[in-house]
């Protein structure tokens, strides 16, 4: 303990607070009464102490300075040595068996006898010695219900399951519609998806869906679309799915020059025979 860098004691006071027989604790009280006698800080109104404040070891019984409110408040050794020897001694090692309380029960798989918690025997009803033996016991377990899986199935049960599951009967079902939200400028245009029948499946997502648009321009002209042509709706709103509303285009770029006034003529208009650039929407 040294006064030459943590304290603003005068060294004759200091050594006389040092040297006195008092107790660590004593001597603690003292040099902290000492600190705010000399200290050159003024003490706040609402502090409890001043720093460098002084605490007594709780390992080695001698004063040390704490400088915050942190260190004032946590620390209750002198230094890490002394801190390193309280955890050494709260943490002496295991507990001796003899003083455990143990019971010995038998495997109930390969009946080895073997020591166990009294606390770990009231919540298991069938000790075992090992892994291995505890897997083995599962086993046997899940064995019971192996005629529940799918591959001991009969025919009638997967015939019934498919039927439970397709179409209006299956609980997630929501009428063959779904719809993909789009974002910009079309954010409230959501396009429509439905479920794509199987002579023009060529055209449809892996679910079985496409775009009801180019469903009902395939089927107007009879063939399923390639993937590059496209379906144009002459009032630009995509949700307006009639005859009279689509056009095919053999690529999305005419598509797009058709839409800006350029005269080109679709593959297919519908029920819109007259195209011009003035009827493009541009």
């Amino acid at each position: 303990m040294s006064s030459s860098t943590i304290t603003q004691i005068p060294p004759t006071v200091w050594s006389e607070i040092t040297a006195s027989k008092s107790s660590p604790e004593t001597i603690a009280a003292l040099l902290n009464e000492a600190e705010a006698k000399y200290s050159s800080f003024p003490r706040h109104w609402n502090s409890k102490r001043v720093y460098p404040f002084w605490k007594t070891c709780q390992h080695c019984s001698k004063p040390f300075a704490t400088h915050t409110k942190e260190q004032a408040v946590r620390n209750k050794t002198c230094g890490r040595e002394c801190a390193a020897a309280m955890i050494g001694k709260a943490n002496s090692g295991p507990m001796p068996i003899e003083q455990r309380k143990l019971s010995r029960v038998a495997c109930a798989v390969c009946g080895a006898e073997v020591l166990r918690a009294d606390s770990w025997l009231k919540r298991v009803a069938t000790p075992v010695c090992s892994r291995q033996c505890n897997g083995k016991l599962r086993g046997e377990e899940w064995k019971q219900h192996a005629s529940k899986g799918r591959s001991n199935w009969r025919p009638e049960s997967e015939q019934a399951l498919a039927e439970r599951m397709t179409g209006a009967t299956n609980p997630a079902w929501k009428g063959g519609l779904t719809y993909r939200n789009r974002k910009g400028a079309y954010a409230n245009q959501a396009i429509r998806y439905v479920r794509c029948p199987v002579d023009l499946l060529s055209m449809a997502r892996k679910d079985g869906y496409v775009m009801e648009h180019r469903l009902l321009v395939a089927q107007a002209i009879g063939r399923p679309l390639t993937r590059t042509e496209a379906v144009h709706h002459v009032n630009h709103d995509a949700t307006d799915n009639r005859m009279e509303n689509l056009m095919l285009f053999a690529t999305n770029g005419q598509h797009k020059a058709f839409e800006h006034g350029a005269a080109i003529k679709p593959l297919w208009s519908g029920l819109n025979p007259s195209i011009t650039p003035a009827r493009s929407g541009a």
